[in-house]
């Protein structure tokens, strides 16, 4: 018993800071769409890392609603919120 609890401490400080992001909340916004190539589509939210969306068939412009949490590198969701082309 005292070796896992020994075990999961020591994971728990070599992982710091990421076990803590990894529990924080999510954050919902609304960005456009920055860059678009071939089928890939970049945002760049409030915290200044931008996130890929594979698959993407958004236009430059278009402003979607965003859920990631902060400084993880993928979204958790995305939905179109506005077309830049209507």
């Amino acid at each position: 018993m005292i070796f896992i609890v020994a075990g999961i401490v020591i994971i728990i400080a070599l992982l710091g800071s990421s076990a803590k992001n990894l529990f924080s909340k999510a954050i919902t916004e609304d960005v456009p769409v920055k860059l678009k190539k071939d089928n890939e589509c970049v945002v760049e939210p409030s915290d200044s890392i931008p996130r890929v969306i594979s698959n993407c068939s958004y236009s430059v412009g278009d402003i979607l609603s965003v859920t990631y949490k902060p400084t993880q590198p993928t979204l958790e969701k995305y939905e179109l919120k506005n077309s830049s082309s209507s």
